[in-house]
């Protein structure tokens, strides 16, 4: 071939069809028939990409570390936000208590559920309010606000049922409050705790004391739901408010 003799090369590597001319044929000879070369073409035939064994396994931990810290940190928010609602509940009973001493009136610690208010949130909410007298029997509690309402934080609520042979206020029957806000006559129905002008517990009635069940959990179609820890256990704290000085005490230390 006589562009290959002289030297000639190959075009780059392209893949397709190459023809290659000959040259001149010797005299008396037949003409010499062009050369035809196919080379494949490669171009299209990539591997496909792909992860390797060792990026693999990195991604898979990075995803279990991200799940455990997420489930760790979900659990101590609820933990944070049940301790925080245990903490403004104890607050507001020494208020309460140390608000009858001072004023010589009943004062009452209202806890109002979803549906108890004319709004809420969905949502717990605590009030204080100071009353003139104690009335008799089931009389509606006139009294004054002494602040606005505390929203607990979400995710909190307060159970039902006894512990260790205490009554549970929310196991109480609820009061009717009236009260004025934005200069407008305002009733709910609520679960109190109840101290007299000497700093005692005046309701709900009785001799012993009561405990409070503060737990993690939501409200749903107005009954609180707890969120279990184990299957016999229920993440909580307990108050327990005392008889005749109403201070509230930790049971669950």
């Amino acid at each position: 071939m006589a562009e290959l003799s002289r030297g000639g090369s190959f075009p780059a590597w392209q893949g397709g069809v190459i023809g290659v001319g000959c040259g001149r044929a010797p005299s008396g000879s037949a003409a010499a028939s062009p050369v035809v070369i196919v080379f494949p073409n490669n171009s299209t035939r990539r591997m496909p990409p792909a992860f390797s064994l060792v990026e693999l396994v990195v991604v898979i931990a990075i995803i279990m570390l991200l799940t455990v810290a997420g489930i760790r940190l979900l659990r101590d928010t609820g933990a944070q936000a049940r301790r925080t609602a245990t903490d403004s509940i104890t607050g507001l009973i020494e208020e309460a208590r140390t608000t009858a001493l001072t004023t010589r009136k009943p004062v009452v610690l209202a806890i109002a559920e979803p549906g108890d208010l004319p709004t809420d949130d969905g949502r717990c909410m605590v009030g204080l309010f100071r009353l003139e007298s104690w009335p008799d029997g089931s009389a509606p509690l006139d009294g004054v606000l002494l602040k606005r309402w505390l929203t607990l934080p979400n995710g909190v609520v307060l159970l039902p049922g006894g512990v260790g042979g205490l009554r549970n206020p929310r196991d109480e029957a609820e009061a009717l409050i009236r009260y004025v806000s934005a200069k407008k006559v305002i009733e709910a129905r609520c679960h109190i705790l109840a101290f007299n002008s000497r700093g005692g517990l005046l309701a709900p009635a009785g001799s012993d004391p009561v405990a409070l069940r503060i737990a993690e959990g939501s409200y749903r179609g107005r009954q609180p739901s707890a969120n279990a820890k184990r299957a016999d256990r229920v993440a909580e704290n307990t108050l327990k408010i005392g008889r005749i000085t109403a201070r509230p005490y930790h049971l669950d230390g």
